[in-house]
């Protein structure tokens, strides 16, 4: 009879190291592009000189949009945002933006981002682009631009992330991520590989 609770116990390990295995096989063929490349720049848009955590303490805790998570476990596009609006002249903490966005319909149920509330909580000085495929070209306008690029990627179990491109140096993209506790802008190619897709937040014309 001491069998049956070893077996589940292992049925249920297995059960989820294969959920683990088919999550990071999916985000490894997903269409995507090289962490690093297209033309040879050398811009460093302004930058706060710090970076925002998603998992810092003043709202870590705070309940993302409508959905079930937290701003500390899932929110590093939030948090990747707010540190581009605040770069752009709105300054605005991952707190603050999550309210205006809450307040504006700017969350699918599942705490995703509606990109057209960026102007409405913006007081409408800024503005994200949507691009369903991942270009170097989008990056690199941007960038010359002065407009500030939002890229996924993947950690390790193919848990989607996101931080923002704040410059370039020859074919390294320079980021700040929420998960890093960085005074300088890395390089994205130390965090990732290849990048899956990209957003754009800018100001209004």
């Amino acid at each position: 009879m001491r069998r049956w609770p070893v077996i589940g116990l292992i049925a249920l390990v297995t059960t989820a190291t294969s959920c683990v295995l088919l999550r990071t096989c999916w985000a490894r063929l997903a269409p995507a592009i090289a962490s690093k490349g297209g033309r040879e720049l050398h811009i460093r848009l302004p930058d706060s000189g710090k970076t925002l955590l998603q998992k810092d303490k003043r709202w870590a805790n705070d309940q993302l949009g409508p959905s079930d998570c937290t701003l500390g476990s899932h929110g590093c596009l939030v948090t990747s945002v707010a540190m581009a609006c605040s770069d752009l002249g709105v300054k605005l903490t991952p707190k603050e933006l999550n309210e205006r966005l809450k307040k504006a319909d700017g969350f699918l149920p599942q705490g995703w981002v509606v990109w057209n509330a960026i102007p409405k909580v913006t007081d409408h000085c800024l503005t994200a682009e949507y691009h369903p495929v991942t270009k170097h070209s989008l990056l690199d306008d941007a960038l010359e631009r002065g407009a500030y690029p939002v890229v996924k990627y993947f950690l390790i179990g193919g848990i989607q992330h996101w931080c923002v491109i704040v410059g370039k140096e020859g074919h390294e993209y320079l980021a700040r991520d929420p998960l890093r506790d960085d005074t300088k802008p890395v390089k994205l190619s130390e965090l990732t590989a290849k990048i899956y897709a990209v957003r754009v937040i800018k100001k209004v014309k």
